[in-house]
């Protein structure tokens, strides 16, 4: 797993970027390690997750037990958002599929977007 996670204070965002192959361990693992974060666990900071040099390799399947889990944590992230950069095509259909589906069901907004600059400018307003 190839990944990187850092925290902008000034934004207030938890920034992650992803390489390569990311497999549903792979976002599993990362949420772990979020939730060992103070600024998203208790600041409130957003999320901005680079997967532009990545492809998902996930199953449909896993988006649901993604969602039940983010159920879980809802108290942590109600009202937070998180701008996913996205460019495979396969990884961007996977992702709004994932993005409707977790619009409807948990209290996070979550966005696709295909350049920093764009989903920057959203995480912000």
């Amino acid at each position: 797993m190839d990944y990187s996670i850092s925290i902008d204070h000034e934004l207030k965002l938890i920034r992650y970027t992803h390489c390569g192959l990311i497999k549903a361990e792979d976002i599993g693992q990362v949420w772990k390690e979020f939730l060992t974060i103070k600024e998203f666990t208790e600041l409130k900071y957003n999320l901005f997750s680079d997967y532009s040099n990545s492809k998902l390799q996930i199953d449909l399947d896993f988006a649901t037990e993604l969602i039940k889990f983010l159920q879980s944590i809802e108290s942590i992230i109600k009202k937070k958002k998180q701008a996913l950069i996205v460019t495979d095509p396969h990884s961007v259909a996977l992702s709004m599929i994932f993005e409707r589906e977790l619009s409807e069901k948990v209290d996070f907004n979550n966005k696709i977007f295909s350049t920093r600059e764009a989903a920057l400018e959203w995480l912000q307003f």
